[in-house]
């Protein structure tokens, strides 16, 4: 009888152990999900910090520093100012000028004087009256607004890139100021604007008579 009884109570017991329960899920889930490390937030990137180039620093082949090469702008500029028949003579200067704003612009690329630099570079092509100065004129307003395109310096370049059209279908001595017309450019006079980019670039403002000998 008693073995009875033990068999019976045996198989009660393996018939409870072996039905799943359902109302709770077991403990070692809890602390495997209590074990997940949450994901970590995307990192945002930093935009890299601009560098400007220093004084003492010298690009191209001519080695000009950044006030080298505005001064030498300016210069050339002046001297088609004085005499219109020099503007030839000064494309040498001016060509490795343009070499120096390369080499500046590939090291510096974000520096806040190169669209003011390009700017005075347009602005010098357009005293070349000639096919090539207006050829000259367009692929520098398109160098700064491709580069520079939220620069204060773009729209007073659009107007003087349209000036170099203007000029092209003149006479060759013709001087188009705005809202101006055509006008005959007199040696030893610095036109008003001449005066306008040279005071874009900082310089000092051109003389407005030739100065005496």
């Amino acid at each position: 009888m008693k073995r009875l009884i033990a068999c019976v109570s045996l198989v009660a017991a393996a018939t409870t152990a072996a039905v799943p329960s359902t109302s709770r899920p077991p403990a070692a889930s809890h602390a495997a999900a209590a074990k997940t490390p949450a994901k970590p937030a995307k990192s945002v990137a930093k935009a890299p910090k601009c560098r400007i180039a220093p004084a003492d620093e010298y690009f191209g082949k001519l080695k000009l520093s950044i006030l080298g090469i505005r001064n030498t702008i300016k210069d050339q500029g002046l001297k088609i100012d004085y005499d219109p028949q020099k503007a030839p003579s000064t494309l040498g200067a001016i060509g490795l000028t343009e070499d120096a704003i390369h080499d500046w612009q590939r090291k510096y690329p974000c520096d806040t004087w190169l669209p003011g630099t390009l700017y005075a570079l347009e602005h010098f092509y357009l005293k070349i009256h000639t096919d090539d100065g207006v050829k000259r004129v367009h692929a520098t307003f398109a160098w700064l607004r491709r580069d520079y395109p939220k620069s204060k310096f773009v729209q007073i370049a659009r107007r003087e890139d349209g000036e170099a059209s203007a000029v092209a279908a003149g006479p060759a001595t013709a001087l188009v100021e705005p809202g101006a017309g055509a006008a005959t450019p007199v040696p030893g006079t610095a036109p008003q604007s001449v005066i306008n980019a040279q005071n874009a670039m900082g310089a000092s403002p051109a003389p407005t008579t030739a100065p005496h000998h």
